[in-house]
């Protein structure tokens, strides 16, 4: 489609004449522009546009050609067919304008590739850099949104933020075990977080205080960030503090405990649903059918559908439809067999969330107990875990002067 060609219309016309070239010709030489000329028995067919076809009176009067209009196409013609209807033609250009406008607004922000942060977490953050719904999409500061993100929320690793029409895109990465450190360089101690018994014990920075063997206690320094230099007749002439930096592995038990009631509650659906619809404006939800559901028991789905005119062109409104499916309660009662499958399923479910932050499992004493009303899983495991802290070292002024202190 011709945008310009539809903006200011064209009008396809039969020109029938024993003089139609000599037409044509005057036509070229006052820069009438002729287009998809086909030539016909009684003379030939073309287009031009609405400002041209006003020029052809003089020239179609000296070949003595006679013109016939074919066809109308174009706004102009659209306009004039809808003269009177005026709400008609107000109504598409306000729609119009109104998505001009709207497009240089923020009305959607959306996250991808978060996993430990929820998208609440993110976006509740990205509001307090006061970058909200409505705002013009101009001001919004996407390397400040990245920087941001990056230093005040430790897992994530990478972020990448852009606007896209009227929509907001965070895409993130986060890092798979815990909390890392790497960019602090302030003097601290390495401390145990549990009471436990060290493995292994490799250190990079830092004077270590403990060896593989020791049995350790909540809080001990593991590894000093004070650093002693000796002379050759074994004399300290001067001390500095670092970062300690150590991999430890400490070897203790945590205790589990768990239990499942034999008797449970059932859901059972009765296929009966009933369907409701509201709106979503910005983040408040308005349901019109609440009241219209006469189930006594049911559970709700809710679908949103967002509402685009064309790519990347969110509105702030957002159509949802509620599903309420019914269901009845009866009380049923587990087996033995059943009760044991769901025990060691929790605690396998268990095992493997503690795994995932780098915990290895080097034990297993869980035992379960069925009993007449309840199951119940008990017990400990005996795990190796990297569980220390940094903490700031604690200084003796007096001591460090008569040694000779420095800080690198």
């Amino acid at each position: 489609m011709n945008l310009e060609k539809e903006l200011k219309g064209s009008v396809k016309i039969s020109v029938c004449g024993l003089n139609t070239e000599r037409f044509i010709n005057i036509c070229h030489n006052n820069n009438i522009l002729l287009n998809n000329v086909i030539t016909t028995d009684s003379g030939c067919i073309m287009e031009i546009s609405v400002s041209d076809f006003r020029k052809i009176k003089r020239p179609a009067h000296i070949c003595r050609v006679r013109i016939r209009i074919m066809q109308r196409d174009g706004l102009p013609f659209v306009i004039h067919k809808y003269r009177k209807r005026y709400f008609f033609i107000y109504g598409i250009m306000i729609f119009i304008l109104v998505n001009i406008v709207m497009s240089g607004y923020l009305w959607r922000i959306r996250i991808t590739g978060n996993m430990y942060y929820s998208s609440k977490e993110i976006i509740d953050y990205i509001n307090s850099m006061d970058i909200h719904y409505g705002m013009k999409t101009g001001r919004i500061a996407c390397d400040d949104i990245e920087a941001g993100l990056r230093q005040n929320f430790e897992r994530i690793t990478w972020v990448s933020a852009d606007v896209n029409g009227s929509r907001l895109r965070i895409n993130i990465k986060e890092e798979n075990g815990g909390r890392t450190d790497d960019n602090d360089t302030s003097e601290s101690d390495i401390c145990a977080a549990e009471d436990g018994c060290i493995v292994s014990i490799i250190t990079r920075s830092g004077t270590p205080i403990v060896k593989a063997g020791d049995e350790v206690k909540k809080g001990d320094v593991l590894v000093m960030s004070k650093v002693e230099s000796f002379n050759e007749s074994g004399e300290c002439f001067g001390v500095r503090y670092v970062r300690a930096d150590a991999d430890i592995i400490t070897e203790t038990s945590i205790n589990y405990s768990d239990g499942v009631l034999r008797e449970h509650k059932i859901k059972e659906y009765t296929g009966r649903m009933h369907t409701g619809t509201g709106i979503k404006i910005g983040n408040r939800l308005i349901n019109y059918n609440i009241s219209k559901c006469k189930y006594d028991n049911y559970d709700v789905y809710t679908e949103y559908k967002e509402i685009s005119p064309y790519e990347n062109m969110n509105l702030p409104i957002t159509y949802a439809y509620f599903y309420y499916k019914e269901y009845n309660i009866t009380t049923s009662e587990y087996t033995d067999e059943e009760l044991e499958a769901i025990l060691n399923a929790n605690l396998a479910n268990y095992i493997e969330k503690i795994q995932e932050n780098g915990i290895q499992i080097i034990q297993n004493s869980v035992k379960i107990d069925i009993g007449s009303e309840a199951g119940q899983a008990s017990g400990t495991l005996l795990i190796r875990t990297p569980a220390t802290v940094h903490t700031a070292p604690v200084i003796n002024p007096a001591t460090e002067e008569s040694e000779g202190t420095s800080n690198e």
